[in-house]
């Protein structure tokens, strides 16, 4: 078994420029208030694996002969888990007459109230507090940092279980069960931050829930 913690912090003004997807500063003649999180910073993350080779079958514990043996024998199990923070969000509002004029959509940002910005226990309609963000006055630029949301986490368990049948040196079949997030644990994938929509603050799209798959193999 193995296991993995990564405490980190990223802080840039645009995370990605000249990239897949553009980068407009909400000011131009101030860009040092684009300065924040980066969108790929993600706090804490942990990550661990195991594998088990079960005590059946031939030169084993139990099971050791007959059909039994056959049967049960060289079945191993293995699995992942991952646990992380999430990556964060900026509070922007669409639309906007600046924007237009400038040919370009999203730049501006939200107004940011001053209050807790997160909530005790975050649903899928109210994943935080909205409202700690308004719109700005028409012509003003907002208040609202980049990348002040935390967006959500992951949570995550995947199992495996492998059967390896060897009929020569070269030849074998082998027969696997594939488990993904096999506690069916509900994930948030995306939320709404556009100050202006009816969406804001709510859930927009969720992780796959539990999945199972049944893999056959054969080697020569």
């Amino acid at each position: 078994m193995g296991a993995t913690y990564t405490l980190s912090r990223s802080i840039d003004d645009a995370s990605s420029v000249a990239g897949g997807g553009g980068t407009v500063a909400q000011n131009d003649r101030d860009l040092e208030a684009e300065r924040g999180l980066s969108s790929f910073d993600q706090r804490h993350r942990f990550a661990g694996d195991f594998t088990i080779e079960l005590p059946f079958g031939t030169n084993k514990r139990w099971f050791n002969s007959g059909g039994a043996a056959a049967a049960l024998g060289n079945w191993t199990v293995n699995g992942n888990a991952a646990l992380a923070s999430g990556t964060p969000f900026t509070a922007r509002v669409l639309g906007s007459i600046a924007d237009v004029s400038r040919g370009v959509n999203g730049t501006l940002r939200a107004n940011y109230n001053g209050q807790p910005i997160g909530v005790g226990d975050p649903t899928s309609a109210l994943f935080f507090d909205t409202a700690a963000f308004s719109v700005p006055a028409p012509g003003t630029f907002g208040n609202a940092g980049r990348n002040t949301i935390i967006g959500p986490g992951t949570s995550s368990m995947n199992l495996g279980l492998t059967k390896n049948i060897t009929f020569d040196q070269t030849r074998g079949l082998s027969i696997q069960l594939l488990a993904s997030n096999v506690f069916n644990t509900v994930q948030f994938a995306s939320i709404d931050t556009i100050v202006n929509s009816p969406t804001f603050g709510q859930v927009t799209a969720v992780r796959p829930m539990r999945r199972f798959q049944l893999l056959f193999r054969f080697r020569f």
